[in-house]
C-alpha cells in the first residue's frame, strides 16, 4: 500500500468539477448548430458507445475548426462567431451528457477514458491533427466539466492562439503553470488544462512506481510539467532492456502479495544504471497508466512511445533517412524481444507476453505504420516526393493520399497523383526489398489509382511497370508487377481506354520469345482473359462509331470472336446485332472472313447457321463462293436460311450474281427450297437460266419434277418477258390427250398467265397486278416479297400443324404468302403445315416463317399440291384490285 501512496504523490492534483454554471450564457437559447449523433441517440433513448463515439468525434472537431478560425479571422467575425457558438453548443450538449469531458492528449490521437482507452477513430486524421495542434500549445489533457459556459470557451481559443505565438521552449518549461495562470487570470473554472485525475492503478504496477523512484529519484534532467525529451541511442536501448527485463517478475508476480512483487522488481533492477531508471521513471511520468490497466499493455504502451518519440526526433533532426527508420525499429524491437526471455513455472514459452508482441511481425508492422501515420505533414510530404518514398507503408500512403482525394480541389488532387507517380517509379530501384515493396503497393492502391484518374490512366504507370516486369528477377516481385500491370488493363477496358489497353499488349509482345519471358507471353494472354474479351466484342457492336483500336484488338484472335458472334446471334436480340457484327467484320476484314467461310463447311450447325448470316450481311459475294460447294451437304433449313439472307433487300447489289449462282445449283438444293431461288431468278432477270427453266416447266429436269417447282418456273419465265419459251408456255397451256388437257388446271392457269405477260394481252393485267407491284411494298421485309399480298375484309381461319400447333386467323394472303394471327408464339425459320379454309374449300400448304410480329408473323409458302395452288390463286383474284 505505501507504493501505492509513492505512486499517487506523482499525481497530486484532482480534477475540479462543477455542478453549476456561474456565468449564465446571455446569447439566445436558439441553438443554431446541429445536435451531435450522440446527444440525439441519448434523447431517444438509445445512446449507445458507438453513437456516443461519433458524437465526441463530431464535437472535437467542431473544436479544432474553432481553433482554426480563431487564428484566421478577427474576433468580431460572423465565420468565428458561428463557429464559436457550433462548437460550444455540441461540447457543452455532450459534456452534460456524459457529466463532463476528460480529454488525454497522446502522440498521434486523442484519448476519452469515459469511453475507450484506445485512440478515437480516426479515419481523416483530423483527431491526429487536433492532437498535434494542442500539444504545441503546451496541453496534455483537456477537461471539460458538466457545466460550463461559452464564455470560458472563447477564453481558451484566445489563450491557445497565444500560446502558439510563444516559443516551444517557454510552453516547456511553463506547461501547465502557464495555463494555470492565465485560467485564474480570466476566471475560467469549467474548463482544466494539465490536470490529473486520481486513478486506480494497478499494485504491481504501484510497486513498480516505488522501485522506481528508490533506485533513480528525481530526475535533473527534467521538470515536473516538461514533455519528455528523446533520449540518446544508447539511453533509448538501456531504457528498453530494463523494460523487457522488468516483464519476467511482473509477469510472475500476478499472483504475489504487493511485497513479493516489489521485491522481485527490485532483484531485476540491479544491473540497471541508475540514469536508465531515472529516464523510465521521466517516460512513465509522461505517459501515466490509465485506471486500470494491467502491467504487460501498460509497458507495451510505454514501450511503443518511447520508440516513436526517439524515432520521430530522428527523423525530425535528418539523422535518422526514411529508408533506415524500418531497420532502426527492428533492430530496437529485438532488444526488447531479447531481454524479455523467461524461463519461470507459470509460462509454457521462453518469452513474457511483452517480448511476444515485439517479436510479432503484424506488431511492429503496426507501430511503423503508426510513426508514418503520425509524422507532421511537412516532414511526410517530404518523403513523399523523393527518392525513399518507398520506404512509407502502403497503409500510411493510402491514408495520405485518400485524403487529398477527397478534397475534391484541383491542387490536392494534383500533388496526390505526383505522389502516386513518384511512388510508381521506384519499381526500377536497386532495393530489391523496395521494388518488392512498391509493386506490392500498387496493387493495394489500385481504387485510389481510380479515384484519382477517373478518366484514362497515364502512360507512365504502365509503361514503367512493363519496363520493370521485363528486367526483374525475382518471381515474387514479377508476380506482383504482372498483377498490377493486369489491373491496368482491366481498368483500360473497363474505362473504353482502347488505345491504351493496346499499347499494353504491343509491350509484352514485343519481349524476346524466350523462356526467360515467358511470363510476360503468359501476362498478354491473360490480359484478354474471357470477361476482358467479352467487355472488348460488346463496345464493338455497340450503337456508336467503331473505335478504330478495338477491330486491331479482336482480330488477334479470330476464332474467338466468331465463337463469341455464334453465340450473341443465338439470343432473341442476336437479329437487332447483325448489322454492328457485319461492321466489325468488314473493317477486320480477310483474316476474319476467311475464317468464317471456313466454317461453311463445318458439322456443327450452329457455326453454320451463324457464318451464313454473318457472311451474308458482312461479305454476300464470299457466302456466293462457298454456296456451290457447300450447298449439297446442308439440311434443308440451311439451305433455306443461305437462300433467304442472300435474297435480302439490303444485297440487291448482288443479286444478280445470286441468280447467276442459284441457277447454277438448283439442282442440288432442297426441293423446299428450290421454289424461292427460282422466284429469285425470275426477280433478277438472269436470262441465262431461261432453258432450264423451260426444261423444269416442261417437266424434263432430271430432279426437278415437282409440280409445284415447274409452278414456281413458269412464274419466273413470265416475270422475265422470256419470249423463247411462248411456244412452250401455249402447249402446256393448250395441249391435250385426247379430250383431256395433259397438264393440270393450276399449272396450265400460270402457263396461261405467263404467256398472257410474254404477249403483253389485255388478260394479263391480273398477272401483272399480282407480280408486277411487288417491289413496292418489300423493301422493310427480310425477304422480299415477290407477289402481292392481299387484305381480307373477313379473315379465314386456318389451323397450324407442328411445334406451334394450334389455330390462326389469316389476314392477308398472297400467292407467295400469309400473315398469320396467332396466340402462339412463332419463330423465324420454323417450318408449319397450314390449312386455311375459304368456304367450304380447304387450301393446304407447307410454309416456313420468316418474320414475326406481336401478334403473329409472316409466311413463306414453299410447297403446295397442284389443286391447293388453283383454289390460292382463285382465292386471291377475287380479292385482289387492279
Amino acid at each position: 500500500m505505501g507504493n501505492f501512496l509513492v505512486f499517487r504523490a506523482l499525481m497530486p492534483v484532482e480534477e475540479q468539477r462543477y455542478d453549476a454554471d456561474p456565468h449564465p450564457h446571455a446569447a439566445s437559447e436558439t441553438r443554431k448548430a446541429t445536435r451531435p449523433p450522440a446527444v440525439e441517440a441519448r434523447d431517444a433513448g438509445g445512446a449507445g458507445p458507438d453513437a456516443r463515439t461519433a458524437g465526441l468525434i463530431h464535437s472535437l472537431r467542431c473544436l479544432h475548426l474553432l481553433f482554426r478560425s480563431e487564428r484566421i479571422y478577427e474576433r468580431n467575425h460572423p465565420r468565428r462567431l458561428q463557429t464559436l457558438d457550433t462548437a460550444y453548443e455540441t461540447l457543452h450538449d455532450f459534456a452534460g451528457a456524459l457529466n463532463g469531458i476528460e480529454i488525454h492528449i497522446e502522440r498521434g490521437g486523442l484519448v476519452v477514458p469515459k469511453l475507450n482507452d484506445a485512440h478515437l477513430p480516426d479515419v481523416r486524421g483530423e483527431m491526429q491533427s487536433l492532437a498535434q495542434d494542442l500539444q504545441r500549445a503546451g496541453i496534455q489533457s483537456l477537461a471539460f466539466a458538466r457545466q460550463f459556459h461559452v464564455g470560458e470557451l472563447d477564453t481558451l481559443a484566445q489563450l491557445f492562439k497565444a500560446s502558439l505565438l510563444r516559443s516551444e521552449e517557454s510552453i516547456k518549461r511553463g506547461g501547465s503553470a502557464w495555463w494555470a495562470a492565465r485560467f485564474l487570470e480570466n476566471r475560467v473554472e469549467g474548463i482544466s488544462i494539465n490536470t490529473q485525475t486520481e486513478r486506480k492503478v494497478d499494485t504491481v504496477l504501484a510497486s513498480l512506481m516505488g522501485a522506481l523512484v528508490a533506485y533513480g529519484g528525481n530526475s535533473p534532467r527534467e521538470v515536473d510539467e516538461t514533455p519528455i525529451l528523446p533520449p540518446e541511442t544508447d539511453d533509448l536501448i538501456s531504457a528498453l532492456r530494463l523494460i523487457g527485463r522488468l516483464t519476467p517478475p511482473l509477469e510472475a508476480a500476478r499472483g504475489l502479495a504487493p511485497e513479493e512483487a516489489a521485491r522481485a522488481i527490485h532483484g531485476a533492477m540491479e544491473d540497471a544504471s541508475r540514469e536508465t531508471v531515472r529516464l523510465l521513471l521521466s517516460s512513465i511520468s509522461q505517459y501515466a497508466p490509465r485506471e486500470g490497466e494491467r502491467p504487460q499493455p501498460y509497458l507495451l504502451r510505454l514501450s511503443v512511445s518511447l520508440i516513436l518519440e526517439f524515432l520521430g526526433a530522428e527523423f525530425a533532426a535528418g539523422t535518422l533517412a526514411p529508408a533506415a527508420v524500418r531497420p532502426t525499429f527492428h533492430k530496437l524491437s529485438d532488444v526488447l524481444v531479447a531481454s524479455g526471455g523467461y524461463t519461470g513455472p507459470h509460462s509454457s514459452q521462453h518469452l513474457t507476453l511483452l517480448a511476444t508482441t515485439w517479436a510479432s511481425d503484424t506488431h511492429r508492422e503496426q507501430i511503423v505504420e503508426k510513426f508514418w501515420l503520425e509524422l507532421p505533414p511537412r516532414e511526410k510530404s517530404s518523403v513523399l516526393r523523393g527518392p525513399e518514398v518507398w520506404s512509407v507503408p502502403v497503409v500510411a500512403l493510402k491514408r495520405t493520399l485518400g485524403q487529398l482525394a477527397e478534397t475534391g480541389a484541383d491542387a490536392p488532387r494534383r500533388e496526390a497523383r505526383n505522389i502516386l507517380l513518384n511512388y510508381s517509379r521506384r519499381v526500377e530501384n536497386e532495393n530489391v526489398n523496395a521494388r518488392r515493396a512498391v509493386a506490392a503497393g500498387l496493387n493495394e492502391m489500385t481504387p485510389i489509382i481510380e479515384s484519382l484518374w477517373p478518366n484514362q490512366l497515364p502512360e507512365d504507370l504502365s509503361r514503367g511497370t512493363m519496363k520493370a516486369l521485363e528486367k526483374e528477377t525475382i518471381p515474387e516481385t514479377a508476380a506482383l508487377l504482372a498483377a498490377f500491370l493486369e489491373t491496368l488493363g482491366r481498368v483500360a477496358v473497363i474505362r473504353a481506354d482502347y488505345a491504351g489497353f493496346e499499347n499494353i499488349l504491343i509491350g509484352l509482345e514485343r519481349v524476346p520469345k524466350d523462356k526467360e519471358h515467358d511470363h510476360m507471353s503468359a501476362l498478354a494472354h491473360r490480359l484478354v482473359a474471357q470477361d476482358r474479351w467479352l467487355l472488348l466484342v460488346d463496345a464493338a457492336l455497340a450503337n456508336r462509331p467503331l473505335d478504330p483500336v478495338l477491330p486491331r484488338l479482336l482480330q488477334r484472335d479470330p476464332e474467338r470472336l466468331l465463337d463469341r458472334l455464334t453465340l450473341l446471334l443465338t439470343e432473341p436480340r442476336g437479329a437487332e446485332m447483325v448489322a454492328a457484327m457485319a461492321r466489325l467484320l468488314r473493317t477486320i476484314g480477310v483474316p476474319v472472313l476467311n475464317l468464317l467461310e471456313t466454317r461453311l463447311y463445318e458439322a456443327r450447325r450452329q457455326r453454320v447457321s451463324a457464318a451464313i448470316k454473318l457472311l451474308a450481311a458482312a461479305d454476300p459475294e464470299r457466302l456466293l463462293r462457298g454456296l456451290a460447294r457447300a450447298l449439297a451437304s446442308w439440311e434443308w433449313n440451311l439451305q433455306d436460311l443461305a437462300v433467304s439472307e442472300l435474297s435480302r433487300p439490303a444485297n440487291a447489289g448482288s443479286s444478280q450474281t445470286a441468280a447467276f449462282v442459284f441457277s447454277a445449283i438448283l439442282a442440288d438444293a432442297h426441293p423446299l427450297v428450290v421454289p424461292m431461288m427460282i422466284d429469285q431468278i425470275g426477280l433478277a432477270q438472269e436470262t441465262t437460266a431461261v432453258p432450264q427453266l423451260m426444261e423444269i416447266a416442261a417437266g424434263e429436269h432430271e430432279v426437278l419434277r415437282d409440280l409445284f417447282v415447274r409452278i414456281k418456273a413458269i412464274e419466273a419465265i413470265g416475270r422475265m418477258r422470256a419470249s423463247e419459251a411462248a411456244e412452250l408456255l401455249r402447249m402446256l397451256a393448250e395441249g391435250r390427250e385426247g379430250l383431256a388437257f395433259a397438264e393440270p388446271s393450276g399449272l396450265r392457269a400460270a402457263a396461261e398467265e405467263a404467256l398472257a405477260m410474254i404477249e403483253n394481252r389485255p388478260s394479263s393485267a391480273r398477272a401483272r397486278a399480282a407480280f408486277e407491284a411487288a417491289p413496292q411494298t418489300s423493301a422493310s421485309y427480310v425477304v422480299p416479297r415477290r407477289y402481292v399480298r392481299v387484305p381480307l375484309e373477313s379473315p379465314l381461319r386456318a389451323q397450324i400443324d407442328g411445334s406451334q400447333a394450334g389455330l390462326a386467323r389469316v389476314k392477308t394472303i398472297s400467292l407467295g404468302g400469309a400473315y398469320l394471327e396467332s396466340p402462339k408464339k412463332l419463330a423465324v425459320g420454323d417450318s408449319i403445315k397450314l390449312e386455311v379454309r375459304s368456304g367450304l374449300r380447304k387450301i393446304h400448304f407447307t410454309a416456313v416463317v420468316r418474320n414475326v410480329g406481336p401478334d403473329g408473323g409472316g409466311v413463306e409458302f414453299v410447297h403446295m399440291k397442284d389443286e391447293d395452288r388453283e383454289k390460292l390463286r382463285k382465292l386471291v383474284q377475287r380479292h385482289l384490285q387492279f
